[in-house]
């Protein structure tokens, strides 16, 4: 086909779809205005979400501990934690939202690691939920510190240092540009608007 026949013809459909307002509003309108709406939007709304969920004190149920005073004085002084009675049903509490973690702390915990015996602590949480993770690193934290303190102890009573348990540290440093690291950042995202384009061109 001439070169001359195929530009009649692509005027022709230009000059169509350039008339037809869904098309004007389906290319232009929604890639260049709807996208970067909603992609600040949900981005903000996470946003929220989150530092909500970490000014937020959140309710945790202590299951056990009765004979290990010392791990539950360690749980009590998290701040940001509100300590509630475990009641018989808490796993169900946690999954109804009413409380969002629990720490089931084995019997005889202190006796057992007084003579060095593995023990296990464990947190129940309710996973992918914002504020019940938060509940439960904020645990895991408390609890790190609490085998911290023990390991200190342990190696202060055979004079030894707790530099052996770190003989090195390990850091992350950068050594791309920024405007290189804008631009990874930036061309991953073109891809994805590429194919949403191509979704909408076809609708």
């Amino acid at each position: 086909m001439p070169l001359h026949n195929i530009a009649i013809v692509y005027r022709k459909e230009l000059t169509e779809a350039l008339r037809d307002r869904r098309t004007l509003i389906s290319s232009l309108l929604v890639p260049l205005l709807l996208f970067p709406i909603l992609t600040a939007g949900f981005s903000a709304a996470a946003v929220y979400m989150i530092d909500r969920a970490k000014n937020e004190s959140p309710k945790v149920a202590l299951v056990g501990g009765e004979d290990s005073p010392h791990v539950l004085d360690q749980l009590r002084s998290i701040k940001n934690i509100r300590i509630v009675p475990a009641a018989s049903d808490w796993k169900k509490l946690i999954i109804d939202k009413q409380i969002r973690a629990a720490v089931e702390i084995p019997p005889a915990f202190e006796a057992e690691i007084s003579q060095q015996k593995p023990d296990v602590v464990k947190i129940y949480m309710y996973s992918n939920e914002i504020r019940s993770e938060t509940a439960a690193k904020r645990l895991e934290k408390a609890l790190k510190e609490y085998n911290e303190t023990i390991v200190s102890e342990r190696l202060a009573a055979n004079h030894l240092s707790t530099a052996l348990l770190s003989p090195f540290d390990v850091k992350q440093e950068n050594v791309a540009p920024e405007e290189k690291v804008w631009g990874e950042l930036l061309g991953g995202l073109i891809g994805y608007m590429v194919v949403l384009l191509c979704l909408t061109g076809g609708m």
